[in-house]
């Protein structure tokens, strides 16, 4: 046997960790029926079970809090593995995943052990966060007010809210009565909650990336978050490199099916330069192309996961807020720099992909398509030309990335 035959692919080829170990084998067959769901239109409610009967869900929450409290290198690593399987599965989880980061961040109260609980019973969290509204950028439409008999209530109405199509709690933006933003817990079946599957991206179509309509829903106040002065956060960078995992986990997968096709195919041109695909030096290239694309999307994510540790430990260890402050800020251009570096990797290697074969490349039963439209959806979260130039004005004139936007009415 020849070296690089001995060379694994797919998800053999994943890093070794035993984080990965122990559920390579539950992602492999999760990942085995990705491109029928999405031929399908098939919601993977089966599959967002068994990743939480498995414990995927808790792998990030505290130890004290009944998780495992794995690292955030370890953890993006993880989900990149996902994602290199079924990336809808993977960016699904951004909201669950950012709550347990920021809740077991938050000053320790009651309130905050009883929302961590939620998560270590199992449940997975979901988002609405972003609107399509008049609203000015900065404000929101979704408002909490407290009606004749005193309760509260929510109304409003959310798009893109990805991951609540398969959520027990959805985490709500929304606005008080004074004008002040609030978050807002609400149990995905309660009686004024109406999730639609109507997200029609061409690309990431599982996410549960729809419309999410809230008439009168009747809140407790337990479960509302008033945001008074914060501490600086990296919760930006945090839901920002989820996205950048699931497109990094994309570009192991394009590599994973270019040695796959490659190995399996027999014919070849006239006018090529070897015996066979494999062993013609053009495709070749372009497999080590492939390979290095994905090298440099997967170092890019761990260098932003590193960050985000070293994060976590000032924060738990008591940082001042200046301190912190230019750790997030640091943190904040890292994940802006991963982002020019991620996402045309990516986006390049998902159409070359193409190059390593003729028309059979294009077969619909392959579906080596969804790579450039998965790749392509996420990217398109935040524009990348933002970020370029964001960081050409911080070395220029040496103002800070920002970390939070938002969108609405100019």
């Amino acid at each position: 046997m020849t070296i690089e035959a001995s060379i694994p692919t797919g998800a053999a080829a994943a890093a070794s960790t035993p984080l990965v170990e122990r559920f390579r084998a539950l992602f492999d067959e999760l990942g085995a029926e990705a491109p029928r769901r999405e031929r399908e239109r098939r919601l993977p409610h089966a599959e967002v079970a068994r990743l939480r009967d498995a414990g995927f869900t808790r792998v990030t929450l505290p130890i004290e809090h009944g998780g495992e409290g794995v690292s955030h290198a370890e953890f993006f690593d993880l989900l990149a593995e996902l994602a290199r399987r079924d990336p809808n599965l993977a960016q699904l989880y951004r909201s669950h995943f950012s709550f347990v980061d920021r809740t077991a961040l938050a000053p320790p109260s009651a309130e905050r052990d009883a929302r961590l609980r939620l998560v270590a019973d199992g449940l997975v969290i979901g988002n609405a966060s972003h609107e399509r509204t008049a609203a000015k950028v900065g404000s929101l439409s979704t408002k909490l007010a407290r009606g004749a008999d005193g309760r509260l209530r929510l109304d409003g109405t959310k798009h893109y809210s990805t991951g609540a199509l398969f959520a027990d709690i959805v985490s709500v933006a929304a606005e008080d009565e004074d004008g002040q933003h609030v978050g807002v817990l609400v149990r995905g079946d309660a009686p004024g909650v109406d999730r639609i599957d109507d997200w029609n991206g061409f690309g990431q179509r599982l996410t549960g990336s729809g419309t999410t309509v809230f008439d009168a829903v009747e809140v407790d106040e337990r479960a509302v978050v008033r945001f008074g002065e914060r501490r600086p956060s990296h919760g930006s960078a945090y839901v920002q490199l989820v996205l950048l995992a699931v497109v990094a986990g994309i570009g192991r997968t394009v590599l994973d099916d270019a040695v796959r096709f490659v190995r399996a195919r027999t014919r070849v041109y006239s006018h090529g330069s070897g015996p066979s695909a494999a062993g013609d030096p053009i495709v070749q290239e372009v497999v080590g192309e492939l390979d290095a694309a994905s090298f440099a999307a997967d170092a890019a994510v761990a260098r932003v996961a590193a960050g985000l540790d070293a994060s976590t430990a000032a924060q738990l260890g008591g940082a001042a807020d200046e301190e912190l402050r230019t750790i997030v800020e640091r943190l904040d251009a890292e994940t802006a720099r991963a982002q020019l570096v991620v996402l045309p990797n990516v986006l390049d290697a998902s159409t070359k992909l193409f190059e390593v074969g003729g028309a059979s490349a294009t077969d619909a039963d392959l579906a080596l398509d969804r790579h450039w439209r998965n790749a392509r959806t996420v990217a398109s979260h935040n524009p990348a030309r933002y970020k370029a130039r964001a960081l050409g004005e911080l070395r220029l004139a040496g103002t800070p990335v920002a970390g939070w936007w938002s969108t609405g009415e100019g």
